[in-house]
């Protein structure tokens, strides 16, 4: 159980609470030995136990989700929802701070490594970079802070594909797994709103000169000289880009 009274003092519970928390979800915390101030060394080590389980258990769910398609490609014990368990997910969990950009990327390089010589279709690795590009909304939760410029937001990724993503997924969803894909150049944007709802969407060549301007120091009003969209037009793609969750607005 918990020290007594060791190291909290008369801080609020909720104060204490948010740093099991942390204790739990961060290893770098872990690594500080900031536990010693209010957990016994057993119950540290159990703790240490349990963050390693809440974090395969978290990124199994979403490789899961994010890997969805091509986990009814191949064999289901190679699927991506089996790579938290591997020897090789343990270094990522020395380092997991759960919901983070630098791990939620850690786990999905792991899962496109051990799944692309799975197979040799020549759309194959479109469909992983897809996959990749979507479990990356699913895994990060960490904000992104307003600043005084407009950026992107910590998840928000623009991925062109060279095959027709769109058409891919509507024949894969159909069990139809074809040997070509169509060639369509196409540019996505993948990105997720503070709530937590995940958009993916094909960027038009106005919205992607906008978003392309956003850089976290360029001033909004700088935005459609840098562009080459008219003010009006910046303004309406910009709205649209902060409904999506893929750009933050700046602070006022």
């Amino acid at each position: 159980m918990p020290k007594e009274n060791a190291g909290i003092g008369k801080q609020e519970d909720r104060d204490f609470h948010d740093q099991i928390i942390r204790h739990l979800t961060d290893a770098n915390a872990r690594s500080q030995e900031i536990a010693v101030d209010y957990l016994d060394q057993p119950e540290a080590e159990r703790a240490e136990r349990f963050s390693r389980f809440l974090a395969r258990r978290y990124y199994r769910d979403r490789l899961s989700r994010g890997f969805r398609y091509s986990s009814k490609l191949v064999d289901q014990q190679n699927a991506a929802d089996h790579v938290p368990d591997s020897p090789q997910f343990e270094s990522i969990l020395d380092n997991c701070v759960l919901g983070s950009v630098a791990t939620a990327q850690a786990a999905s390089e792991l899962a496109v490594t051990h799944l692309a010589p799975l197979r040799h279709e020549m759309w194959w690795s479109e469909l992983l970079e897809y996959e990749r590009a979507f479990f990356l909304q699913l895994a990060i939760s960490e904000l992104t802070s307003p600043t005084e410029f407009l950026q992107r937001g910590k998840s928000t990724i623009v991925r062109s594909f060279e095959v027709d993503l769109p058409e891919l997924l509507t024949r894969l969803n159909s069990e139809d797994i074809p040997t070509e894909a169509s060639r369509r150049a196409v540019t996505l944007l993948f990105s997720r709103t503070h709530l937590g709802k995940i958009y993916v969407a094909e960027l038009d060549a106005t919205s992607a000169a906008v978003l392309d301007a956003i850089d976290g120091k360029t001033a909004l009003e700088r935005i459609p000289s840098f562009s080459g969209i008219s003010a009006t037009e910046t303004q309406r793609v910009l709205a649209t880009l902060t409904e999506v969750g893929a750009i933050v607005v700046p602070t006022t």
